[in-house]
């Protein structure tokens, strides 16, 4: 193993998303090389690299007052090694330098290192996996696609609504990522008045999120309507102000195998409305 002083930091850039991509696969993350770059091209990458192999990563997604810090991954053999902390204290200096506040969700075992950082804890939020119940496609939910109950309730949402409605409830302006996910082969968007959910190709399973709602039974609608469009394997992350969809979950097989605290560092609460926002985008995404 190379000495640690061998260790150089790095900005990356498109050329490093391979490598970096490379990172998540080895962690089994769900993340494409289209994630990889939407925090090059809309945030920053910072890497650590040694012998010419990139062996640790952070990134921050700044939305305006606030950002999200995420993609905290370190190679297994230079692990223990003080990466990550590096790397995490890069990404709250490079928010602070742009008057941004630091969010991002974190497992029980990083919540502890993070609160010995000044991140505090907001709420909970649960990874849930299972199958898709169905496998039609399409950019709108189809009669064959979902039941009698849903078949008036759900219709293709506007793509302006969708990002003029996750800024109110967000609190913060992630329409570049919004507009990238919507722009992408396989991507699904549905949704009834103020409520909507996305669905995107990951890349070992369908991601469900973010699915706003303006009550559980639209939120619990909503994800019917969206599993029923889904053939393989999905995930979601499903927030403490979504736990009404749990039921829906384990009545189709589902199980939650992960757990994340969203903290914050450098503001008092979550942003906006947080009790719409019932699943999120993912851990890296808010």
């Amino acid at each position: 193993m190379a000495p640690i002083e061998e260790a150089a930091d790095a900005l990356l850039g498109h050329a490093d998303i391979a490598d970096a991509l490379l990172l998540s696969d080895e962690a089994r993350w769900n993340q494409t090389a289209a994630d990889w770059a939407v925090f090059v091209d809309h945030g920053e990458v910072f890497g650590v690299r040694a012998g010419g192999r990139l062996v640790a990563t952070a990134a921050i997604l700044p939305y305006g007052g606030f950002g999200w810090v995420s993609m905290v991954l370190v190679t297994a053999d230079w692990r223990r090694r003080g990466l990550a902390s590096r790397l995490m204290n890069r990404c709250i200096a490079a928010l602070r330098a742009r008057g941004c506040a630091a969010l991002l969700d974190a497992t029980p075992e990083g919540a502890l290192v993070y609160g010995q950082l000044g991140f505090r804890s907001q709420c909970g939020m649960a990874r849930w996996r299972g199958m898709g119940l169905g496998g039609v496609s399409g950019q709108s939910v189809t009669k064959k696609a979902v039941s009698d109950g849903l078949r008036e309730a759900i219709a293709a949402t506007d793509r302006v609504d969708i990002l003029a409605r996750d800024g109110q409830i967000f609190g913060g302006d992630r329409g570049f990522l919004l507009e990238n996910f919507l722009g992408r082969p396989g991507t699904v968007a549905i949704g009834e008045g103020g409520s909507f959910v996305i669905t995107r190709q990951g890349r070992r399973a369908t991601q469900i999120g973010p699915l706003i709602a303006g009550s559980d039974a639209e939120a619990r609608n909503l994800l019917e309507a969206a599993l029923a469009m889904i053939s393989g394997p999905v995930i979601l992350d499903v927030l403490d102000a979504g736990a009404g969809l749990n039921p829906v979950l384990e009545k189709h097989g589902f199980d939650a195998f992960r757990g994340f605290e969203r903290m914050v560092l450098g503001r008092n609460g979550l942003p906006s409305q947080p009790a719409a926002l019932m699943v999120a985008a993912g851990p890296e995404f808010g």
